[in-house]
């Protein structure tokens, strides 16, 4: 896990017709896969359908492995992709599979709580994200998800990305918000050279074990990152504050928990003044920990990343 200083990323809005002839290393993904439900924006490529939502509609729901490919483009919207009986690949067009930077697919939508109706009592937050998963296994790369919401606390939640797989690898990924960013809910889930950014809490999740490497995770306001997790190895920028945590809302009942560090490195990473319920570790938390002993050979764990 890295935060980093600020960062800008710009998506433009290519036409899929005029591939960029440039676009021709090894980890180019340029073209659908063979049998994949197609987005395309302008329309341009043959059967393809204009936005996420009518291509996640258009999965076919059998067993097998299924693919979705977006060409570049804007898409305002929001996508909730249900539950699938297969796993299920999303890949975004790009010149280099290995770098959220590169990135020609985003995917936005402004949604906060103040905007869900009263009457929706169950699942709020994830009614508010711009992107969700409700199904078995997933991998995804290379897609830019936004909840574009105003910097203003008092809007409640506002998700981009909402996980509720049972598991999940993102690759490439830029996810950005403010309040509540990423909700990551449940089973497996891994991170890789991705981007995630927010000011309150946000990234968080109730039942999940959640791995992040080679990330850049970055704090664009004045609140917490997560209310949860241990530090392997992370450069730390000033933007973290000395103390490393606080108790929530003036809660002491800190008793039971568990918020470590190893070998962290960067201005933030002296330990001298970290909270008195923080610890240092003899030794970094596995990856078999969180993604367990088998992860190496699990669909959801791309092993081009490791």
């Amino acid at each position: 896990m890295q935060i980093v200083a600020p960062l800008v990323i710009l998506a433009s809005l290519v036409s899929s017709a005029l591939a960029d002839a440039k676009c021709t290393r090894p980890n180019a993904r340029t073209q659908p896969p063979t049998g994949a439900i197609v987005v395309d924006a302008t329309g341009a490529h043959p059967g393809s359908f204009k936005t996420v939502t009518e291509g996640v509609a258009h999965l076919p729901n059998t067993t097998a492995e299924h693919s979705l490919f977006g060409f570049p483009g804007v898409y305002e919207e929001q996508a909730m992709v249900p539950k699938l009986n297969g796993p299920l690949v999303v890949q975004g067009y790009t010149c280099n599979t290995e770098s959220y930077a590169d990135n020609q697919v985003t995917i936005t939508h402004k949604m906060a709580q103040k905007d869900v109706p009263t009457s929706i009592k169950v699942e709020r937050n994830s009614v508010t994200s711009t992107l969700g998963f409700k199904t078995g296994s997933v991998k995804i790369y290379n897609l830019n998800v936004a909840n574009p919401e105003p910097k203003i606390n008092q809007l409640g939640q506002s998700i981009a990305l909402f996980v509720n797989t049972t598991t999940s690898g993102f690759y490439g990924c830029n996810v950005t918000g403010y309040q509540d960013t990423m909700y990551a809910n449940t089973g497996r889930q891994r991170y890789t050279k991705s981007y995630i950014s927010g000011a309150v809490d946000f990234i968080f999740g109730q039942l999940s074990k959640v791995w992040f490497e080679n990330c850049d995770i970055e704090s664009i306001g004045n609140g917490a990152i997560t209310a949860n997790g241990n530090l392997n190895s992370s450069n730390l920028s000033e933007c973290r504050r000395p103390e490393g945590w606080q108790s929530w809302n003036g809660d002491n009942n800190t008793a039971n928990v568990y918020f470590k560090e190893f070998k962290n490195s960067g201005p933030a990473a002296a330990t001298d003044k970290r909270v008195s319920f923080s610890g240092q570790l003899d030794a970094p938390v596995a990856m078999t920990e969180i993604l367990g002993d088998d992860y190496k050979s699990q669909w959801f764990v791309d092993s081009k990343f490791l």
